[in-house]
């Protein structure tokens, strides 16, 4: 446990105020929520035009949360689950379709004996 986790998980006395760790945790939840749902926005636009600019998301860690997902939550953590399943799905098409397409592409090559040879031009003024 680094530092700045230490310090984070340090109690403070704001923090012994009754509700008061109730509601870090119900932050925490929505921030864990609000990631899932961001990379699942960045997968959708991904899928929809997959030739324009996308920035690189940073990579994601698991969230260390303490207890159940508040029950205010529980919808919204459930609709983003589904859209991740909808996502994979798609994803899982796309990778197929480039696989057997680079398979197609290994074939061809191998029936013309490899890559096509380069163009070869002559200078007829010459």
């Amino acid at each position: 446990m680094t530092t700045t986790q230490r310090r984070a998980t340090r109690l403070t006395a704001d923090d012994l105020q009754p509700g008061a760790l109730d509601a870090r945790s119900h932050l925490h939840w929505e921030t864990a929520l609000d990631r899932l749902e961001l990379e699942v926005i960045y997968v959708e636009r991904l899928l929809i035009d997959p030739t324009s600019e996308h920035e690189a998301l940073d990579p994601w860690d698991e969230p260390h949360l303490l207890g159940p997902i508040p029950a205010d939550l529980q919808a919204r953590a459930i609709e983003i689950r589904t859209r991740q399943e909808r996502a994979e799905r798609a994803l899982s098409h796309v990778v197929d379709r480039t696989w057997r397409q680079h398979q197609f592409a290994a074939r061809v090559d191998r029936a013309t004996g490899g890559r096509s040879r380069p163009s070869i031009y002559v200078d007829i003024d010459a």
